[in-house]
């Protein structure tokens, strides 16, 4: 095995590009992977990409202007920028750095796969070879990877390829193939400890169409089969993707591959806080990341991650250079042991109507057209269930993360009013 990513790690340099594969997935939580923690869930694929990688466990989209969020998000990836400085979503051509650009000109070849909708199309017609699968249930994920499967057999070899696979699972309608939905008896699935019957704060997405897939009250049962159809299409998400690496191990590329996952937002499918969408700044919010390859040490993180810094980690970790443009900060000094975080805090954004602060334990959510505060200790309340907002014992801590909320308000060029 060549210790391609070693070099890089150690200096930024290789001798031989490596490849990368770069997967993206579709409303999938951070918990939704056996290996971390969910015993309800069968993730093989997965399972043995977490045994071999490095996992990160707070990986956040910035969020969005619109209840589709996945199109913000795919937006940041794909430009690098953050919320506030991406180009518009319904925006015909782009003309600055996407990653399919930049991989394409470092010499790359390049692929796409994806939905066609809620995307950011420029970006996608940046890649040399763009294949879009609409979402058509049971057979979206085997179509997917097919398209993949195709382009790593016609491929020559003479380059390095970039694939972004970025299939539309386990986005609703949530029918996969009728074995994997036979695995889960939703009677025998565990409810998140957050499931309420009704959301305690009206925050104002109850009419999203995310919102009306399961009815009011959530009705436990309801929820139960929701959450086996949201696993069984991970479960299949799984075994293609296992087919994708498969082949690349076969060609005898995988030692030469990086392979990033990760998803474009999760969600609150399971009764979260009375939820179903991902149109909330709670922590369901949050994505899974594992990055793996030869080079990158085992192990697992707690840092501070946004998505959109994936962009500049891809080009480090491929001797690629870094746009100017890009808004992202490269996570290989936490691959490389040589800094614990690159961030201090996170915020995030929903809409007009909810904004988002954290730092490595405490969170602060506002929601500024109902006038409301909610804080929690992640610490010790890591489902959100305890608002201490008006705990006397934590009002300094209030005024802290109030002051930090429009503190990043401002550095990211927040449009609405500031936090008081």
């Amino acid at each position: 095995m060549r210790p391609l990513l070693g070099l890089l790690l150690a200096a930024g340099v290789a001798s031989a590009a490596p490849n990368v594969l770069f997967v993206y997935t579709d409303d999938q939580a951070f918990d939704t992977i056996h290996a971390l923690g969910n015993k309800d869930i069968r993730t093989p694929t997965l399972d043995a990409l977490v045994g071999r990688g490095f996992t990160f466990t707070n990986a956040y989209c910035q969020g969005g202007q619109s209840p589709a969020v996945c199109v913000p998000s795919r937006t940041m990836l794909l430009t690098g920028r953050s919320t506030f400085r991406t180009p518009p979503y319904n925006a015909k051509t782009y003309d600055k750095p996407t990653l399919g650009k930049v991989f394409r000109e470092a010499g790359y070849a390049t692929l796409c796969v994806s939905k066609p909708g809620n995307s950011f199309r420029p970006a996608h017609d940046h890649f040399e070879k763009v294949v879009h699968i609409p979402h058509v249930g049971a057979e979206t994920n085997a179509k997917c990877a097919d398209a993949v499967l195709d382009w790593l057999k016609a491929d020559d070899g003479k380059k390095p390829f970039f694939v972004y696979y970025a299939p539309s699972m386990p986005h609703d309608p949530r029918t996969a193939e009728k074995e994997y939905h036979a695995e889960y008896n939703p009677a025998k699935l565990t409810l998140p400890k957050n499931f309420m019957a009704e959301s305690p704060l009206d925050i104002g997405v109850r009419d999203i169409r995310d919102e009306k897939l399961a009815k009011y009250p959530r009705d436990e049962k309801e929820v139960r089969q929701h959450l086996a159809d949201y696993y069984a299409c991970i479960t299949s998400l799984d075994h293609h993707l296992g087919r994708i690496l498969e082949a690349i191990k076969a060609a005898k590329k995988l030692d030469d591959t990086v392979v990033i996952f990760t998803s474009d937002q999760g969600l609150a499918v399971g009764g979260r806080h009375g939820l179903m969408g991902k149109q909330n700044l709670y922590e369901h919010f949050k994505s899974p990341l594992v990055i793996a390859g030869p080079g990158i040490p085992k192990g697992k993180s707690a840092a501070l991650v946004y998505l959109h810094d994936l962009f500049p980690t891809a080009c480090e970790l491929s001797g690629v250079k870094v746009p100017a443009e890009c808004d992202g900060i490269s996570l290989v000094p936490v691959l490389n042991g040589k800094k614990d975080r690159v961030r201090e805090s996170l915020f995030a954004v929903y809409t007009g109507t909810q904004r988002m602060v954290r730092d490595d334990r405490w969170k602060l959510l506002w929601f500024p057209k109902l006038g409301k505060f909610q804080l929690f200790d992640l610490k010790t309340d890591p489902d959100e269930l305890t608002n201490l907002v008006d705990a006397k014992e934590h009002s300094e801590k209030l005024a802290v993360m109030k002051k930090l909320l429009s503190a990043q308000q401002e550095y990211f060029g927040d449009k609405i009013e500031r936090c008081r």
